[in-house]
C-alpha cells in the first residue's frame, strides 16, 4: 500500500534518452543562438539524455569534442553559425574515422546543400521552429538506426 502523499508514476515508459543498457545517450548540442541551444538542451534533458557539451559554433564544437572522454552518441547542429558554420563542421567531422550520428536542426536550405550534407553522412535534417515531439521522435529513430548499423 502506498503511503500518503505518494503518487503513482504517470509516465511509465523509459525515457528516450536512456540506452537499452540503462545508461544515458551522450549528446553535444551545437547551435549559434543561445536561446535555441538552451531549448534543445532542455528538451533532451527532459528525456534524460546526457548533454555533455554545448557549443556556439563548429570550431568550439571541435575543440570541445577533443576534450570529451568516452564516445559521443549524437551531435545536433545547425547550418548558420559564426566562426565555423554547420556545413564546415560536417566537412571536418567527415574526415574522422569514427564519429557519432549528426542531426541538423536548421532552417530550410537548398537542395544542393542538402545533397552535400547527405553525402557527408548527415543522419537527419529537422526544420526549425523546433517541435518537441518531432525532435524527440526523429532523434530516437536516428539512434535506433545507428545502433542497428553499428552494434557495440
Amino acid at each position: 500500500m502506498k503511503g500518503r502523499g505518494e503518487f503513482p508514476s504517470l509516465n511509465t515508459k523509459t525515457p528516450d534518452g536512456i540506452k537499452p543498457g540503462g545508461r544515458p545517450y551522450k549528446v553535444m548540442v551545437v547551435e549559434g543562438k543561445e536561446f535555441i541551444r538552451k531549448q534543445i538542451v532542455q528538451i533532451f534533458e527532459s528525456e534524460r539524455y546526457m548533454v555533455v557539451a554545448t557549443a556556439a559554433n563548429g570550431q568550439e564544437a571541435l575543440d570541445k569534442m577533443a576534450k570529451i572522454e568516452g564516445k559521443l552518441d549524437l551531435i545536433t547542429t545547425t547550418l548558420d553559425m559564426p566562426v565555423m558554420d554547420g556545413y564546415a563542421l560536417m566537412h571536418e567531422l567527415a574526415k574522422k574515422p569514427v564519429r557519432p550520428p549528426v542531426v541538423f536542426i536548421s532552417e530550410e536550405t537548398t537542395k544542393g546543400v542538402m545533397a552535400d550534407l547527405i553525402k557527408l553522412g548527415v543522419y537527419d535534417f529537422i526544420l526549425k521552429p523546433i517541435d518537441r515531439k518531432v525532435l524527440l521522435q526523429r532523434i530516437k529513430t536516428v539512434l535506433q538506426k545507428y545502433r542497428l548499423a553499428n552494434p557495440e
